[in-house]
């Protein structure tokens, strides 16, 4: 991705790079994750809450760990990953949505943020 674009995206607000979010999953119907050691989901405090970062696409989470070498991003498939939150206690899962550069992010627990996806998914049907 083109480093304008990139900026331009990554400066948008909280509530906007989560509905960029939702568009771009629901669309190419995959998400990213970061992981870090042993290949276990990274579940960093952000603003006192533990999280799971959630990206829209592979660049913007590399970016965002470029500088910690002992993690990884890892594609998930969308419809994997609805069920992965429907197993898991969804509603006790926080999910750090497109964190910025600031380490800012719209956070929200996993059904809010799996009902949005299988909205955003109805209406591209």
């Amino acid at each position: 991705m083109h480093d304008k674009k990139h900026q331009n995206i990554i400066e948008l607000n909280n509530a906007e790079r989560y509905d960029y979010l939702v568009r771009k999953v629901a669309d190419f119907e995959t998400i990213f994750l970061i992981y870090g050691k042993f290949w276990q989901i990274s579940t960093p405090n952000i603003n006192g809450i533990e999280c799971i970062m959630v990206f829209p696409k592979k660049d913007f989470a590399q970016r965002h760990i470029k500088l910690e070498k002992s993690k990884y991003v890892k594609k998930k498939n969308l419809y994997k990953f609805i069920n992965w939150l429907r197993r898991d206690k969804s509603d006790e899962l926080n999910l750090a949505v497109f964190l910025n550069q600031k380490n800012e992010a719209k956070i929200v627990n996993s059904s809010e943020l799996k009902n949005d996806l299988l909205k955003e998914c109805k209406q591209n049907e």
